[in-house]
């Protein structure tokens, strides 16, 4: 019985102490998200904007992004797809390398990604988790 109450114990501080650090880390998101958030928006391409972003519950950091020049109608959805997989293979790139994202790495945080168009339909969206960045 002792040992069974020990054992409950450390489990206990165990989990308290993950859930610690996971609300820090997700504190720490909601901070960096403010602050990309406060030069937002932000033309970062030809026809494509950063509107904002933010912090998830879990480890989850959103982009929203805009695609100035196109309507959702105007494009096929084989057009969508390849933009969704070029789109996600730029943004891995750039998470694998990228050294002002190094925290999101060590703290594997997923990042999700949603494009919408001009007239604000939702587009594309797509999300890039821990076990996909950290594979070589």
């Amino acid at each position: 019985m002792k040992n069974a109450i020990s054992l409950s114990l450390v489990c206990l501080t165990l989990a308290l102490s993950s859930c610690s650090k996971e609300n820090k880390i997700d504190d720490d998101l909601k901070e960096v998200a403010a602050n990309i958030n406060k030069t937002a928006p932000q033309t970062l391409a030809d026809g494509v904007r950063l509107d904002s972003v933010s912090a998830q519950p879990g480890k989850i950091f959103r982009y929203n992004y805009t695609l100035t020049d196109d309507t959702k109608e105007g494009v096929s959805p084989e057009q969508i797809e390849t933009f969704k997989t070029s789109a996600k293979e730029g943004a891995l790139q750039v998470i694998k390398t990228s050294p002002e994202i190094k925290e999101f790495r060590d703290n594997d945080v997923t990042m999700v990604y949603t494009y919408y168009d001009k007239a604000g339909k939702k587009t594309a969206d797509f999300k890039i988790t821990p076990e996909e960045y950290k594979t070589k």
